[in-house]
């Protein structure tokens, strides 16, 4: 039903021989009310503190983030405060990983799990987002990997590259979107797993660089706040 403002503008214009204003739709959207994500598991040297509340910047989830315009974009973003390099003269070159397991759960207006789900969330709908701090002297090369365990015989893998020089500061950085996406296997609920990987190399004899997270102030003392890794996806609809 049209607005009272719209109304009366369409009134105006018709009395002024002027064409009447057109009222754009809403975009569509496919999404259920609400929505969850859990870390269940952590493995690896990038995120040895599953389970730990003290200090708060452990592995875990930040903030999600959208788009509002039909397009479908969504990210969830998870900090790993362990997750840093360093390279130069004596150590040329330095890796970490850390593989996560999120649990997803669909929520309805109570805020609790549907008893039949509408949406079947999919896996890589824009790539991969990495928020970071770099200090990268020429002829150092800082490599992103993250491979979405999907399935045994399936996976997605997405890497970024990232060399210096760049200046000393946060970034944020996108992998190429593959249009690649993995359903997962039911509507409602479902398991996802990826491994990321950085590898930090100086290519160039005696550079030096260093790939972490901003660091903030907690109790007094200074603290990585957690490399963030944003993961891409959106739905489908179930047929019910």
């Amino acid at each position: 039903m049209a607005s009272r403002l719209q109304v009366l503008a369409a009134l105006a214009s018709t009395a002024l021989g002027l064409p009447s204003p057109i009222v754009a739709d809403p975009p569509v959207r496919i999404l259920p009310f609400n929505w969850d994500f859990k870390i269940t598991a952590l493995d690896g040297p990038g995120c040895p503190d599953f389970g730990q509340v003290n200090p708060p910047f452990t592995t875990r989830p930040t903030f999600g983030s959208n788009t509002v315009d039909g397009s479908e974009i969504y990210y969830w973003h998870f900090a790993y405060p362990h997750f840093r390099a360093s390279v130069g003269p004596e150590t040329p070159e330095a890796s970490i990983w850390c593989e996560t397991t999120l649990s997803y759960t669909e929520l309805n207006s109570e805020g609790v799990a549907p008893e039949v789900p509408e949406y079947r969330l999919q896996l890589h709908k824009n790539g991969t987002e990495f928020l970071a701090s770099y200090d990268l002297e020429e002829g150092v090369e800082a490599k992103w990997k993250v491979t979405y365990l999907t399935e045994p015989q399936y996976k997605i893998d997405d890497e970024l590259t990232v060399t210096g020089p760049r200046a000393a500061g946060a970034y944020h950085d996108y992998t190429d979107s593959q249009e690649v996406q993995w359903r997962l296997p039911q509507c409602g609920t479902g398991t996802i797993r990826y491994r990321t990987e950085l590898t930090l190399k100086a290519k160039k004899e005696g550079a030096s660089g260093t790939v972490s997270s901003e660091k903030v102030q907690y109790a007094g003392r200074s603290v990585f706040y957690g490399v963030q890794q944003g993961v891409s996806y959106d739905w489908s609809k179930c047929d019910l």
